[in-house]
């Protein structure tokens, strides 16, 4: 047995903002633009083969020239072949890595798919996943269409996430997903995240790592 790994890289849409001026805009403490992350439209994660599991891990990479704030993020999976149920049994977190001197601090976000509906027998309304587990699954508009799986995150982070040294390391966002059971069937992958961009000079400044927050 073996694990196959795959990499989906992803698609960036950087939009800046506008209203008013550079110098009220840093006086208030607000965000310059948002950048949006995407995995391709046919994104895929393939079946591994006879014997073996497979582990997804989706990257996303910051310019260290700015700070940002994660907002919002979610991933589904979708069964190509059809099918009204979902053989998937995952678990996912994303990794945050920020450059510090001497090497790097890490810090885990939880991802969970959450069962949509429950019945009295303590299932979903699929019945072949019990309402105190995440996994759920999701069939498409009616019998017979492909299935899905979303993920959200646990929580989403409140802290700042920007450069502590000097160094040419870039503020990396992997997440990743394994499923533990063996030959499943490929899925359609669909990822995405968005963040808000601030200039490097407002990392401390009280009005954006308020606990206070207007995002």
């Amino acid at each position: 047995m073996a694990t196959i790994h795959t990499i989906l890289p992803t698609e960036s849409r950087h939009t800046p903002f506008t209203g008013g001026t550079d110098a009220r805009r840093l006086a208030q403490g607000a965000a310059r633009a948002e950048t949006r992350f995407t995995t391709a439209a046919a994104a895929s994660w393939p079946n591994a083969g006879a014997g073996n599991n497979r582990s997804l891990a989706v990257t996303v990479e910051l310019n260290r020239d700015y700070a940002w704030v994660l907002t919002d993020m979610s991933a589904i999976f979708i069964q190509s072949g059809g099918g009204d149920a979902m053989a998937m049994d995952a678990v996912a977190f994303t990794e945050i890595t920020l450059p510090v001197p001497g090497g790097s601090e890490y810090y885990y976000v939880p991802l969970v798919s959450n069962p949509s509906r429950q019945d009295t027998t303590g299932a979903t309304a699929l019945g072949s996943i019990r309402s105190d587990h995440y996994n759920a699954q999701y069939p498409i508009l009616d019998v017979g269409s492909p299935a899905a799986m979303t993920f959200t995150p646990v929580f989403i982070p409140k802290y700042m996430l920007y450069p502590f040294d000097n160094s040419n390391n870039e503020i990396d966002l992997t997440t990743v997903f394994s499923e533990a059971e063996s030959n499943k069937a490929a899925l359609t992958v669909r990822f995405s995240a968005r963040f808000l961009q601030y200039d490097i000079t407002q990392a401390y400044d009280w009005r954006v790592q308020s606990p206070t927050l207007t995002r």
